[in-house]
């Protein structure tokens, strides 16, 4: 890549971290849940960056810690939102979902408080602005998305060699990220890359689209199975997994890769 277009790619990563700090801060408000959602999508992309030095930086892992973090509250939310509680047994489990996004809630505004210093925004302004800038300078891009595009593939090749219900779901969480990192690399590369595919990226898309359904409803069947049912409730609960599994089971089954 040459000076000219690594110096944009610098200052839209700049960018990106920038529209994350806005979205964690109104996130922490807890008002409107896409503002976890957004400050999640775009950690993601400049994680997804990071990932492509050698060396990691030591942000890293904090970033990955307010991602985790960030991914508990998520998920219930978008849980708590298509839920509908239609029985006893529906009250009685959103009634715990809504109590343990309390607990998430707690412990992401906890970790934004702990990692989100002025130190950590000057480190990773530095390495956007340094050592990955400097890397960008010297590197192929188009490799970038070959190597990208192999490694999905690879995980795909992995997913449909695995014969196990929970080595498929397992893979198949593997394939989402890889599907995740090259579809942001085409969409940030796009200006800047030939081979940058603006069909790549509605492909990748729909793809990604598909694949959290899936991841939808297996971290549903994982809170159903975590959940203890008042003891009256035992037989609805068993009949309740026991169609969680074959939605899930079925959603896998389907899935085109």
């Amino acid at each position: 890549m040459n000076q000219r277009n690594a110096e944009k790619l610098k200052y839209e990563l700049l960018e990106t971290w920038n529209t994350f700090n806005h979205y964690m801060t109104e996130a922490l408000t807890f008002q409107n849940n896409e503002d976890v959602h957004q400050a999640r999508v775009h950690l993601r992309k400049l994680l997804t960056f990071m990932q492509l030095y050698e060396t990691k930086p030591s942000t890293y892992r904090q970033l990955k810690q307010l991602m985790e973090a960030l991914g508990a509250v998520r998920d219930g939310d978008v849980l708590i939102e298509a839920f509908e509680a239609d029985t006893a047994l529906d009250r009685a489990f959103l009634e715990e979902m809504e109590r343990q996004r309390a607990i998430n809630r707690t412990v992401l505004a906890t970790r934004v408080s702990e990692k989100m210093t002025p130190s950590l925004d000057q480190q990773v302004r530095r390495f956007l602005g340094g050592q990955l800038f400097r890397a960008f300078k010297k590197q192929d891009t188009a490799a970038l998305l070959e190597k990208a595009k192999s490694e999905r593939k690879q995980r795909i090749e992995t997913h449909e060699e695995a014969s196990q219900m929970t080595d498929r779901l397992e893979t198949l969480h593997k394939v989402r990220l890889a599907v995740k990192r090259e579809r942001y690399l085409h969409d940030y590369l796009l200006n800047y890359e030939a081979t940058a595919s603006k069909d790549q990226i509605h492909k990748l898309k729909k793809l990604q689209t598909e694949l959290g359904h899936v991841n939808d409803q297996h971290q549903l069947l994982l809170r159903w199975t975590d959940f203890t049912p008042p003891p009256e409730l035992r037989d609805a609960y068993d009949e309740r997994i026991q169609s969680l599994e074959d939605e899930l089971n079925a959603a896998v089954k389907d899935t085109d890769l």
